[in-house]
């Protein structure tokens, strides 16, 4: 497929160009034929990025790594990695965590690379515990909200207001060296603000984002990308910029499209494509879809190529390893890869989902039924749960519950 003229409006080739990389194939067969044919240009301050969830599979890592390793060293092009996080500052006089993002290198967290990348679910479990409940069927997607749209408008607004690869980007977070947060004047906030949670509840759920680091570092981009831009021609003061984004939807996936279109105002649907949508200073594009790219063209690409994902083309694997959002049938199928308490293994959503879903009965609800009180990531009262995917406990429950179609 050749991009080389694919623009709604001809100034938009004067944009910036951003790349929301998710780590599978499809936006990997987008991004390198956008490379093959010299769209992506990084004095425009075009850029490539990846939101780390913390909970991806092991392959999955090593693509992006090494999608990373070719982008910039063969096509001179950044490609960021990001990740959620929060820290501790006061508002109202009231010290809490505040959500920001952070640049994380291309090699494992560890305590010798303090600044590397998570795999272990710690930026997953410190979003649930920041917000004080899971994501689910019933509350909305917030974990898509916050470690991937949210992270990276807060990183593009850093990246359009700084011209200069050589400045910082501000530390966050106060400059003590303890916390400084006061549980009882977190819990009176909490009931100030409507909520009605028990105040042991509310603080357990709490702990361990309380636990994390109180402030991000002073960042450089620089440190964080093997390409050497000393400028970029395009930025604003404000960070309202207008710049192009480029998602890898495919055509046999119409509905992912769609619900896109339902949360966007579309600038005239009469005269753009289908395949392009504008939401605020951002020109939003799916040239797969435009071009009628299909799973099988994915991969016949990756057929061409000397390295690939090395996952199945069904989605099983894909990131979130066992993400609520794919459904009981295709989660039960999933082969455990490891004995380790981490994302790839169902033990390890089991324990946050024992951790973090609301007991309405001992939250003192009032509940139509007691023997599933609770809201977990399938949602309220239900019968289906990490644990009874695990041990096969209702298989009609799990055959029944369908997946959906994620947006972002």
């Amino acid at each position: 497929m050749n991009l080389s003229h694919y623009y709604t409006k001809e100034y938009h080739s004067k944009l910036s160009h951003v790349v929301k990389f998710s780590g599978g194939r499809s936006s990997g067969a987008l991004l390198f034929t956008m490379l093959e044919n010299n769209m992506l240009d990084a004095n425009r301050g075009d850029v490539i990025i990846f939101n780390n969830t913390s909970a991806e599979h092991h392959k999955t890592y090593e693509f992006v790594i090494e999608c990373k390793r070719r982008c910039e060293e063969q096509y001179n092009i950044p490609f960021f990695l990001t990740e959620f996080q929060t820290y501790e500052d006061s508002k109202n006089g009231i010290y809490d965590r505040f959500s920001t993002y952070k640049l994380v290198n291309d090699k494992p967290y560890s305590k010798d690379n303090p600044h590397g990348y998570h795999t272990k679910g710690e930026v997953f479990e410190e979003l649930i515990s920041w917000q004080g409940y899971l994501p689910s069927l019933l509350s909305g997607r917030t974990c898509t909200k916050n470690m991937k749209m949210d992270t990276t408008v807060n990183f593009l607004n850093d990246w359009f207001t700084f011209k200069e690869f050589n400045l910082p980007l501000a530390r966050l977070g106060h400059y003590g060296r303890e916390s400084r947060i006061d549980r009882d004047l977190l819990y009176e906030k909490h009931l100030k603000h409507g909520g009605s949670v028990p105040k042991e509840i509310y603080l357990e759920k709490k702990e361990y984002c309380l636990q994390r680091p109180f402030y991000r570092d002073e960042q450089n981009f620089k440190d964080y990308t093997a390409v050497n831009i000393e400028n970029k021609s395009l930025y604003s003061k404000d960070g309202s910029i207008e710049y192009c984004s480029f998602i890898g939807f495919r055509a046999d996936e119409p509905l992912r499209l769609e619900k896109m279109k339902k949360r966007i105002d579309e600038e005239d649907n009469n005269k753009i494509s289908v395949a392009y949508l504008r939401e605020k200073n951002e020109h939003i594009y799916a040239p797969m879809v435009e071009y009628g790219i299909t799973q099988s063209d994915v991969k016949d690409f990756w057929d061409q190529q000397e390295w690939d994902l090395g996952l199945p083309y069904d989605g099983s694997l894909g990131n979130c390893v066992y993400c609520f959002m794919k459904g009981g049938a295709k989660l039960a199928s999933i082969e455990e890869t490891t004995n380790e308490l981490v994302p790839e293994n169902i033990d390890w959503w089991i324990e946050i989902e024992r951790k973090y879903q609301r007991d309405l009965k001992a939250e003192g609800r009032e509940t139509t039924t007691t023997e599933h009180p609770f809201i977990n990531f399938f949602g309220v009262g239900k019968k289906l749960s990490y644990e009874v995917i695990k041990n096969r406990d209702n298989p009609d429950i799990i055959e029944n519950s369908l997946p959906c179609n994620c947006t972002d």
